[in-house]
């Protein structure tokens, strides 16, 4: 069990709200996470996710609902934590698939939920919302996680943290009680080599004037 919780990582992000509030221009609400893995896919069960929402002060209730974020194009590993997260929260939890607009030029939103549920049948009526956005800001988010907390992920799974920016919770009754939870990967060893070059890329966006001295 304890091996299972040092793969899976779930940490606060607070200064990252700061940073989707500036180069979005809006206030956002909530408290926002990451949850990444330190390894491969590991099978993820009840007690190793409670422990990981325990750890970081999380309840889940009808007040205090979780939104999660999951890349659009669903593996297993994503559709395991889907019903773990249905199973545990029932009505509590809404379920978000993200992507980039350029990797799926000839799809919609509603083209990935349906092709979720076509290729895990299980998974039908259990996601509530998914979006495609162009991928502008992708490095610059990679560049922010990287100062703040070494974390370095695969810049295209950046599109799970511009979630909280469209609002899904917005007709909650306290959207400052809702939780949001982004599952990025990692940069994996055969990309390593363009850290630099990425990391460039979100120095040099226009919109990367974000102060990180606090």
């Amino acid at each position: 069990m304890n091996n299972l919780s040092s793969y899976i990582q779930l940490l606060p992000i607070p200064w990252m709200k700061q940073k989707l509030e500036n180069i979005y221009n809006m206030n956002l609400y909530g408290h926002l996470y990451i949850m990444f893995d330190n390894a491969d896919y590991v099978n993820l069960n009840s007690l190793v996710l409670e422990n990981l929402l325990e750890k970081n002060n999380i309840c889940i209730d009808k007040q205090h609902p979780l939104y999660l974020y999951i890349p659009i194009d669903i593996n297993k590993f994503y559709k395991d934590l889907i019903l773990l997260c249905k199973s545990l929260f029932k009505d509590n939890i809404y379920i978000i698939l993200g992507g980039y607009k350029e990797d799926h030029p000839s799809s919609t939103d509603l083209d990935y939920i349906v092709k979720a549920y076509i290729n895990f049948p299980e998974l039908k009526d259990t996601i509530n919302f998914a979006y495609l956005i162009d991928n502008s800001k992708c490095y610059e988010i990679f560049t922010s996680l990287s100062d703040t907390q070494q974390i370095l992920i695969e810049p295209f799974t950046a599109c799970t943290l511009c979630g909280p920016t469209l609002n899904y919770h917005i007709k909650n009754a306290n959207p400052n009680n809702t939780y949001h939870i982004s599952f990025v990967s990692l940069l994996n060893d055969s990309l390593k080599s363009n850290f630099v070059d990425y990391y460039i890329k979100g120095l040099t966006n226009n919109n990367n004037n974000f102060n990180f001295n606090f």
